[in-house]
C-alpha cells in the first residue's frame, strides 16, 4: 500500500491558549482512529510535524491543522508518496525544546536550535528521526 508523508512547519499563535498534553491527547486519538502516525517537535514558538498515512487521511489532518488558530504561518515543506512508514509506532511522537534534543538537531543543522527555514525537508526528517532513536 501506498503512503502519504507530510511535513509541516507552523509558528505558534501566542493569542491563543496552548496546553501541549491536550493537544497531544486529541491527536493521538484522532490520529489513531485514523491510521495517521507521526512525529512533533515543539520549540515553545514553533511547530515541525511529520504525518503519515493513507493519503486522504493525512490531507484530512493537515487541513484540519492549517485551521487550528494555535497554529500562524503554516507552510508545507514536503508531501510525497512513500513506502513505508518511519514512525509506525506512533500515533504522535512529541519532543520538546531540551538540552539534550537541540544537540542531536545540531547533526543537521547549522545551529542547536531548528530552523527549519535554513533546512531542507530530508534534513528536518532525518532530524526528527534521530531523536525517535534517542528516546
Amino acid at each position: 500500500m501506498l503512503l502519504t508523508r507530510l511535513i509541516y512547519v507552523s509558528d505558534l499563535n501566542a493569542d491563543v491558549s496552548f496546553e501541549a498534553e491536550q493537544m497531544l491527547s486529541s491527536a493521538r486519538k484522532l490520529n489513531k482512529s485514523n491510521f495517521v502516525t507521526g512525529a512533533l517537535w515543539f520549540t515553545g514558538a514553533q511547530f515541525i510535524q511529520v504525518l503519515e498515512g493513507g493519503r486522504h487521511a493525512v490531507s484530512e489532518t493537515y487541513h484540519r491543522i492549517a485551521k487550528d488558530t494555535r497554529h500562524q504561518n503554516i507552510e508545507l515543506v514536503s508531501c510525497n508518496t512513500v513506502d513505508e512508514r518511519i514512525f509506525q509506532d506512533w500515533s504522535m511522537g512529541f519532543f520538546g525544546d531540551t538540552e539534550t534534543n537541540r544537540a542531536q538537531v545540531l547533526k543537521f543543522s547549522v545551529t542547536d536550535s531548528l530552523q527549519p527555514e535554513r533546512m531542507t525537508a530530508d534534513s528536518l526528517l532525518a532530524a526528527l528521526r534521530s531523536l525517535e532513536l534517542s528516546e
